[in-house]
């Protein structure tokens, strides 16, 4: 596994029998409109009809509004690992794993 993906896998770990949330995005444009929060509620009712009770996402410590997102929505922070960057550019200096219990 390349290094700069050792931290989020130990994150994902830190998880088990979560629902893990990948990847959630959008378009800047689209922020705003309540986008996320459907998707979040979507993940949660799939979680919830496979008999799944928490849920569970990753986020870079610079990614403030997503964070806000996720926090509102019920996430708390449980754990951090440092990002190993190599070649990528980011702001972050941090993977922040969120779990929501439901």
């Amino acid at each position: 596994m390349p290094a700069m993906f050792v931290p989020l896998q130990e994150l994902e770990n830190l998880a088990p029998a979560t629902w893990y949330v990948n990847v959630l995005a959008a378009y800047p444009g689209e922020r705003g409109r309540g986008h996320g929060s459907a998707l979040l509620a979507l993940a949660e009712r799939i979680a919830a009809e496979a008999g799944i009770r928490a849920l569970s996402i990753i986020v870079s410590d610079s990614n403030t509004g997503a964070r806000r997102l996720y926090e509102r929505t019920g996430y708390r922070e449980v754990a951090r690992r440092r990002k190993v960057k190599e070649d990528w550019h980011n702001p972050g200096t941090e993977w922040v794993l969120l779990l929501k219990r439901a």
